[in-house]
């Protein structure tokens, strides 16, 4: 259940802070914010070039391993390519496209957790699982490097291969739009599936993450439904009980300007 695109950059002094932030808004042991799985994009902050376009199951694992964090075989992650990068430049990229926390699937830091409910329960763990989150992850990933590939003549320069053959095969038209949006913060002002907040905002202010998580139910049925934002927004109004949509307009959310 896909919805939101949440746009960052970072210096090499500032990875941890991020990777902590990533953790704090996507966390597999929360029943809040989004899920650990999800898409996310490396770019260049001076060119807004997608540089790499990647899925994981644990958003914070799979940074934590691309910078270094979490040491790993070279092959099976872009440590060196992002060391190069930092060489040049002072600030990289980087954007995920998060799901719904109800598309959490089982990742080893929340294992315990389900394993535990199982077990209180008397009943299988898959009982309390689904693999619709880590199915969606791969189609998604396939359709936006294939997006890509379509509108530029190649793959984006870190990524070797395309995803998944099912999400090549359902590429469409307007689906490169999502991947523009990755690495260029001013498609705030046009794409409504754009976070008005970096990922480290939301993970300092509370209510932002509450107000981008009720826009983020919005963006499902956009994307899922092919709604009219507005229309979807509507809809959603006339059935929040805890008055979002108000509370935005109130407080001129809705004028927030995204600086990355």
């Amino acid at each position: 259940m896909f919805g939101t695109v949440i746009i960052d950059a970072y210096t090499k002094d500032e990875t941890e802070a991020l990777a902590y932030a990533i953790n704090d808004i996507c966390c597999p042991r929360d029943n809040y914010g989004w899920a650990s799985a999800g898409i996310y994009c490396f770019w260049d902050y001076n060119t807004h070039e997608v540089l790499y376009i990647g899925l994981a199951s644990d958003l914070y694992e799979r940074f934590r391993q691309h910078n270094g964090l979490i040491t790993m075989l070279e092959e099976g992650c872009k440590y060196h390519k992002i060391q190069e990068y930092f060489s040049s430049h002072a600030k990289l990229g980087y954007t995920i496209f998060v799901q719904s926390s109800l598309s959490q699937p089982l990742v080893h830091r929340n294992r315990d957790l389900y394993e535990k409910m199982a077990k209180e329960h008397n009943s299988p763990i898959q009982n309390y699982i689904s693999d619709q989150g880590i199915n969606d992850i791969k189609r998604v990933e396939g359709i936006l490097i294939e997006a890509y590939r379509k509108d530029s003549g190649h793959f984006p320069p870190w990524n070797k291969v395309g995803g998944s053959i099912e999400g090549q095969n359902r590429v469409m038209k307007n689906n490169i739009n999502i991947v523009k949006s990755f690495c260029n913060p001013q498609m705030y002002e046009v794409n409504p599936i754009v976070s008005r907040s970096t990922i480290r905002e939301l993970s300092n202010n509370p209510t932002y993450e509450g107000y981008e998580s009720f826009l983020h139910a919005v963006r499902m049925c956009v994307l899922l439904f092919g709604m009219n934002f507005n229309d979807a927004l509507k809809f959603h109004n006339e059935h929040d009980s805890f008055g979002w949509y108000e509370r935005m307009c109130s407080e001129g959310y809705f004028d927030k300007n995204l600086v990355v």
